[in-house]
């Protein structure tokens, strides 16, 4: 039986629990810097970025879920070249990307979504030194806490 206390997905327990998540972000979390991706030339027919700059960084705290590869020199050769393995999946909070990173490049010019990161766009680590390439954004996951989420 659910607890008769809680409403089971109220907009003041959801964000009490956004709170919660972006306090544990600030404790546990390290300092990356996110570079967005400008595009200068793209070829129309299949979306082919040519050229691009990333002009700016914007310091944001994230959570580091896994280090797979991050090791001293994960590099092979392959069939189709020079490929480095370096990977690590980073979690950041929605609600700070949104109010902080957001806003600040919604006005920028040659950068097509401002609403969450995007594939392609660059992150600094500075712990290691590192500069990675975003390869996947989880922007929709089908299970929320508290049902689905609220606009607060």
């Amino acid at each position: 039986m659910l607890n008769p206390f809680f409403l089971q997905g109220s907009s003041s327990e959801q964000g009490l629990i956004q709170d919660l998540i972006n306090e544990q972000l600030k404790m546990y979390g390290i300092e990356v810097y996110y570079l967005p991706r400008q595009y200068i030339t793209e070829k129309t027919v299949l979306r082919e970025v040519i050229e691009s700059e990333f002009n700016s960084a914007y310091p944001i705290e994230a959570y580091v879920n896994s280090y797979d590869g991050y090791s001293d020199n994960p590099t092979i050769l392959s069939k189709f070249g020079i490929q480095a393995l370096n990977e690590i999946v980073l979690t950041i909070s929605r609600e700070r990307y949104e109010n902080y990173i957001g806003p600040l490049i919604k006005n920028q010019l040659n950068i097509k979504i401002s609403q969450r990161p995007k594939e392609g766009d660059l992150v600094y680590f500075p712990l290691g030194d590192r500069l990675f390439e975003i390869k996947y954004v989880e922007h929709e996951k089908p299970f929320y806490q508290l049902q689905a989420i609220v606009n607060l």
